[in-house]
């Protein structure tokens, strides 16, 4: 019998019976079972039947023991409160949260209570700030284009310019949360666009195929942009695009430019009409609309982690280096999840 109690998983061993063994060994008990066949039934140590058996007699119950130990130090009222004040104040740190609790409770218990709440501290998604109008206009974009499928997607050009400083490093601002509650506005790290950039990069893809990098200087007007980027790259892409065997399937070749001024001035306006190039309507601040974004995101990432560099010829280097290694497949994922 000893040899079978050493064999026998942890899980059946005294302390780890569940509430229905015990009842069923109980059960077998009152029906004048002996103890061998209950052990053999139950494949459980004589001992632990034994044991049960004796506390169903002194209790009168299967039910585990009330645990021993020390109360927790955050009992329900205060997890409530807890909570309350998380929900009204999510931009709190711990300090200033140990502060709001009458408990004298360390940092590491506030932590655990929060999370044992499903809140976590995340950084706070960096977002443009966006009027009535905006949302007004997004709205009516999604209405327009929701049902568009992949095809049609893969008819867009997709343009946007990219910013880099170097040594800078971006703030982070952590929120305390649940996983649903990311997009929630009081939960956005508004950014916005101010202060002088060191370079700026144009770049595009359309479908899976990548368009052109070009390096400008961080100040712009519609003149020079039209000079540096419409007429030596934006243009023969474009041509090339519309003339491409597979775009064939498309009725027409779209560029989606954003409403930054010199993207809308006058002169530029005449410029594509001009030289035929459609234009995607966009709502304005919609950046996160366009899946280029998501192509700068991991561009500048890498560029920051993998090269760090600290000259703007070497800034350079590493820029167009990470977007000559950029995948057809790389492109094609991001309109995959805009059809989505």
């Amino acid at each position: 019998m000893l040899a079978l109690a050493l064999s026998l998983p942890k899980k059946l061993m005294p302390n780890n019976l569940r509430v229905e063994q015990c009842s069923q060994i109980v059960g077998m008990w009152q029906a004048s079972l002996s103890l061998r066949t209950i052990v053999l039934r139950m494949g459980v140590p004589k001992s632990t039947v034994h044991d049960t058996i004796r506390r169903f007699q002194e209790h009168g119950t299967c039910a585990d023991w009330p645990k021993t130990g020390r109360p927790p130090l955050l009992n329900q009222a205060d997890r409530h409160n807890l909570d309350e004040f998380i929900t009204h104040n999510q931009r709190a740190n711990l300090n200033e949260i140990s502060q709001a609790i009458p408990n004298n409770v360390s940092n590491q218990t506030i932590s655990k209570a929060i999370h044992d709440l499903g809140k976590r501290s995340c950084i706070a998604p960096k977002k443009p700030y966006l009027c009535q109008l905006d949302f007004d206009q997004r709205l009516i974009f999604a209405q327009q284009f929701g049902h568009w499928n992949l095809q049609s997607w893969a008819c867009i050009i997709w343009t946007d310019e990219l910013s880099f400083e170097l040594g800078k490093k971006a703030d982070q601002v952590r929120v305390w949360q649940t996983p649903q509650e990311k997009y929630l506005l009081q939960n956005l790290q508004v950014n916005h666009r101010l202060g002088r950039r060191s370079l700026m990069v144009w770049g595009a893809f359309i479908g899976s195929t990548k368009g052109p990098l070009v390096f400008l200087d961080s100040t712009q007007t519609a003149e020079t942009f039209i000079q540096k980027v419409y007429k030596p790259h934006l243009q023969p892409f474009y041509n090339y695009m519309v003339n491409a065997p597979y775009i064939r399937t498309c009725n027409c070749i779209v560029m989606m430019e954003d409403g930054t001024p010199i993207h809308t001035a006058q002169i530029s306006n005449k410029w594509q009409a001009t030289n035929h190039i459609n234009k995607l309507p966009w709502p304005a601040h919609s950046p996160d609309l366009n899946p280029i974004e998501n192509v700068w995101k991991v561009l500048k990432t890498h560029v920051t982690k993998h090269h760090q560099p600290h000259t703007m010829e070497k800034l350079c280097m590493a820029i167009q280096k990470t977007w000559d290694d950029l995948s057809p497949d790389f492109f094609e994922k991001f309109l995959i999840d805009m059809h989505k």
